[in-house]
């Protein structure tokens, strides 16, 4: 009877422990089920709320146009520089342009109400947002002045000057047809610059100058000339070892073409065209001596026409080293200016920089093969003489 009464009252305990386990869990399972309830509220509520405050995306863009100055607002010094003020009229609207938000080193042009400009415009969304003076429109300038340099050509030269601006016709379509597109493509320059000069050559020469004996021989000389502004030029670029990154257009091109263009090959390139117009001068003139020579005297053989031609290519030889050397000076002057007015840098330092030794190996190289030239056309033109 009391082992009955002892296993009653522990199912009884048992049951209690159990009930009040179970009413525990219900009670913290709501507690749990509302937090998660009002903590999914408020995720819910705050991220609506970043939504709603969210700005929209900017999207930027930069355009370049052309507009016409409608009104000088200023044109006063700022900071010692020459500054403008002035509105532009647009396809995208009207702008008021300040010169000094875009040119800092101070104005460089004189502009007048009706000149053409440049403005690079910078969009936000599709509407402009910041507008700066780029460079002014010169293309009709430069064409009335193309016009004028036509006709004066014409003028003067007849039909000799009509036949040479057609050889320069031809000589620009060379040079941005087959040279220039063939070096960017990666076939080497130096083989293409000699393929495109000898072309250039035998058209102008001909064109300009009749398809005769004395024009073929002076085309001859000029070949032979060529082969030793080539030889020169890779003599004198190895021994001053140029790397032809001397100049910031040098480095540019040779960053945006990878390994297609090499440096030095357009530089020789350079050299090899700088010399090419000279060469055809030097040619047609040796010529010309030699065959007004003979009709001078027709008794004259072959090595007194070579002797008293050289007298005229010595004059010749001396006027062309000149010419050259100024040329070439004339190109770099402002890298001249900049080295010598604002430079501490020695005279030998300052020669000793790959910017200047490579205008003194352009001048060396291509007066040296010219030189040499001025016989070897002499030579050939003795040959129009018949036996």
């Amino acid at each position: 009877m009391i082992k009955k009464i002892v296993q009653i009252g522990l199912l009884t305990c048992v049951f209690f422990s159990f009930s009040f386990s179970f009413s525990r869990i219900e009670a913290q399972t709501e507690v749990n089920s509302t937090f998660d309830q009002s903590v999914g509220a408020e995720f819910s509520a705050q991220t609506e709320a970043i939504n709603e405050n969210q700005e929209p995306q900017t999207t930027t863009d930069t355009v370049e146009i052309k507009g016409i100055v409608t009104k000088i607002v200023s044109d006063k010094e700022v900071d010692q520089n020459r500054q403008m003020v002035f509105e532009v009229g647009t396809s995208m609207g009207d702008f008021t342009i300040d010169t000094s938000k875009s040119l800092v080193e101070g104005m460089r042009y004189n502009l007048k109400p009706g000149n053409k400009v440049y403005l690079q415009i910078i969009t936000v969304n599709g509407e402009a947002d910041q507008v700066f003076l780029v460079d002014v429109v010169r293309t009709t300038a430069l064409f009335w002045l193309t016009i004028f340099f036509a006709v004066m050509i014409v003028i003067i030269g007849l039909w000799r000057g009509l036949s040479s601006l057609l050889g320069l016709a031809i000589t620009l379509a060379i040079l941005f047809g087959f040279i220039v597109p063939m070096i960017l493509h990666g076939s080497d320059a130096v083989f293409v610059t000699i393929v495109g000069s000898i072309l250039i050559l035998a058209v102008n020469m001909h064109l300009s100058h009749g398809f005769n004996k004395g024009t073929m021989l002076a085309f001859a000389s000029t070949v032979v000339g060529l082969v030793l502004v080539v030889i020169f030029a890779k003599l004198f670029v190895g021994v001053a070892n140029l790397s032809g990154l001397a100049s910031e257009d040098a480095v540019l091109l040779y960053l945006q073409a990878g390994n297609v263009i090499v440096p030095k090959g357009v530089l020789l390139s350079a050299i090899i065209l700088g010399a090419v117009g000279v060469l055809d001068d030097i040619a047609i003139t040796q010529g010309e001596t030699v065959v007004e020579l003979i009709e001078a005297n027709e008794n004259l053989d072959r090595k007194e026409l070579f002797v008293r031609s050289m007298r005229v290519g010595r004059h010749h030889i001396a006027s062309t080293v000149n010419t050259l050397v100024l040329a070439y000076t004339g190109v770099a002057l402002p890298l001249l200016l900049l080295f010598v007015g604002h430079s501490e840098i020695a005279g030998l330092r300052f020669i000793n920089q790959e910017q200047v030794a490579e205008e003194i190996v352009r001048t060396l190289a291509g007066t040296m093969a010219l030189v040499l030239t001025v016989p070897i056309s002499s030579w050939f033109a003795t040959f129009i003489k018949k036996r």
